[in-house]
């Protein structure tokens, strides 16, 4: 898979684009949480104004919530996957394959990095799905914002999720590092 066949090229683009996309997402986290806060005390001085007809506690209050999430982003993804596979867990994992070309690993990791691209996306989602549940939006739950973040955190950490799976099972075929 070198050259410029579709593997290499995923591999490349992978290699190219994950340190300035994760960046990327960690300034739009500061700029959100920055929104979101902004957002809470708008919010906070048309309580005041009007305590019977103004917005609800709740969504306030996760206005502010939404603020520090945004702000220690990597750390929230982080604290999940140690709650969810443990502390100090190896980011590899097993996976069984047919025939193996000279990069196949790296195309692995290529394609498990678009994977946790997709789970930081989903967590930031299921954030602000929780925000809107909190205000009432229709289409908007606690349940779906759970969902969301459970499944960007393992989508983020996926290469733990594959080796928690397959140690269960007991499968041990090809490292995934």
């Amino acid at each position: 898979m070198q050259g410029t066949d579709l593997g290499g090229a995923m591999i490349s683009l992978v290699r190219d684009l994950d340190p300035a996309l994760m960046g990327l997402i960690a300034a739009c986290c500061y700029l959100l949480g920055l929104a979101a806060f902004v957002q809470g005390c708008a919010r906070l001085l048309r309580l005041s104004e009007d305590r019977f007809n103004g917005p609800s506690v709740a969504g306030t209050a996760l206005c502010f919530l939404v603020c520090l999430v945004m702000a220690s982003f990597p750390s929230w993804l982080a604290a999940g996957g140690e709650s969810l596979f443990g502390q100090g867990t190896a980011a590899s994992a097993s996976l069984g394959h047919g025939s193996r070309g000279a990069d196949y690993d790296a195309l692995l990791g290529a394609v498990l990095a678009v994977v946790g691209w997709v789970g930081v996306l989903a967590f930031l989602r299921g954030v602000f799905v929780l925000r809107a549940a909190a205000d009432g939006v229709p289409g908007a739950g606690a349940g779906r914002s759970a969902m969301h973040m459970l499944g960007g955190v393992c989508a983020w950490h996926i290469e733990s999720l594959i080796a928690a799976v397959q140690t269960s099972l007991g499968i041990q075929v090809l490292r995934i590092t």
